[in-house]
């Protein structure tokens, strides 16, 4: 039995439509589509970001530390700021606000 013309047109175009469905989803929605990789150019970013911050971070206490390490007014600084420690022949004075009633 022959297929008419107008049923070759119509399972051309029903075959058309899927095969364009399923390019359309594989184009858009599927693990390797554009919203996936949009979302992981985002989460890049965002791990950049927080990559600078925290090596700008990691870069003071190096430079912390080696102060540290070369002299010791920064040791002496935490040790009057941080622990209230004083020279021998220095006076402490604690100057503390009065209570509020």
């Amino acid at each position: 039995m022959m297929l008419s013309a107008r049923r070759w047109l119509w399972l051309a175009l029903l075959s058309g439509g899927l095969l364009l469905l399923v390019l359309q989803y594989r184009l858009w929605l599927d693990d390797s589509g554009i919203i996936a990789s949009r979302q992981l150019q985002q989460y890049i970013s965002d791990l950049r970001h927080k990559n600078t911050v925290q090596q700008q971070h990691n870069d003071e206490l190096l430079a912390e530390v080696q102060d540290l390490k070369r002299g010791t007014e920064l040791l002496e600084e935490y040790a009057r700021e941080d622990l209230s420690l004083v020279r021998e022949g220095e006076t402490f004075i604690l100057f503390a606000d009065p209570e509020q009633p």
